[in-house]
C-alpha cells in the first residue's frame, strides 16, 4: 500500500506499546503511483518527529527513507544504518532519550491522542496548499513558516491533552494544574476556557477561592 496512508496516531500508538523504532520507506518523489502518497507520508511523519523531539523521545527513532523497488542494494543499506542506529540508541525511554521510562510513555499516549485530533489533521491536509497555492487569502507560506507554526500547534495540543489527562485523574484548580505540569497559569485558564466552550470542562465547585474543574462525560457516538 502506499504510504501515504500512514496515520501517524497509529505510529504514537506502536511507540505506546514499547516500539523502539520505525523505518518507513517510500518511492522516490515523482514516482508514486498515487501521484502525492509520498509526500503526504513524509508531511505526517515529519509532523509527529517534530512532536515526539517535543516530549523527549530521540526523533531518529522515527526515519522516512526513499528508494526504488530496483534498488536492492540501496534498500539494504537503508536497513542496516537504520539498525544500526536503533542498537545505538537502546531501548525505548532508555539513555538514547531525553524523557526516560514511564514519564516517556505517558507522554507518548498524549503524543498519540494529539496526532489523532481533527486540528492535526487539518494542519497535515493543508501543508501543500499552504505551501504552494496559499491560504484562503492568498498568503503563501515559506517552509520555515510553516514549521514554526506547527511547533506552536504542537506545544499547544501537548499542554491540552496533558490537562485533559490530569483532569481524568479528578478535578483540579488552574493551580494545581499549572503546578503540576509546568505550565504557566495564564496558559492553563486559556486552555480551560476553551474546553468549557466546547464542553469538555465544567466547574465542579469553589474551594475558598479556587475554582476546581472537572471532565464533562462525553457521549460514546
Amino acid at each position: 500500500m502506499c504510504t501515504g496512508r500512514i496515520d501517524p496516531a497509529l505510529v504514537a500508538e506502536a511507540f505506546t506499546k514499547g516500539l523502539d523504532g520505525l523505518l518507513v520507506v517510500g518511492c522516490h518523489f515523482g514516482d508514486c503511483h498515487y501521484i502525492t502518497g509520498n509526500y503526504q507520508a513524509k508531511a505526517k511523519l515529519d509532523m509527529a518527529r517534530r512532536l515526539f523531539k517535543h516530549i523527549g523521545m530521540n526523533e531518529d527513532r522515527l526515519t522516512f527513507r526513499q528508494c526504488s523497488s530496483g534498488e536492492a542494494s540501496v534498500f539494504v543499506n537503508i536497513v542496516t544504518e537504520f539498525d544500526e542506529k536503533l542498537r545505538s540508541l537502546g531501548p525505548l525511554g532508555g539513555d538514547g532519550d531525553p524523557v526516560k521510562g514511564p514519564d516517556l510513555f505517558k507522554k507518548l499516549e498524549a503524543a498519540q491522542a494529539v496526532l489523532a485530533s481533527e486540528k492535526i489533521r487539518w494542519v497535515i491536509g493543508k501543508r501543500t496548499p499552504f505551501l504552494t497555492s496559499g491560504n484562503m487569502y492568498g498568503e503563501i507560506f515559506t517552509e520555515h513558516e510553516f514549521s514554526r507554526a506547527i511547533d506552536m500547534i504542537i506545544v499547544e495540543e501537548m499542554e491540552v491533552q496533558e490537562i485533559l489527562a490530569k483532569l481524568r485523574q479528578g478535578a483540579q484548580s488552574i493551580k494545581d494544574l499549572a503546578g503540576d505540569l509546568a505550565i504557566p497559569s495564564e496558559r492553563v485558564f486559556r486552555y480551560i476556557t476553551a474546553l468549557k466552550r466546547k464542553g469538555m470542562v465544567a466547574l465542579d465547585k469553589i474551594a475558598g477561592q479556587s475554582p476546581i474543574f472537572q471532565l464533562v462525560p462525553q457521549e460514546v457516538q
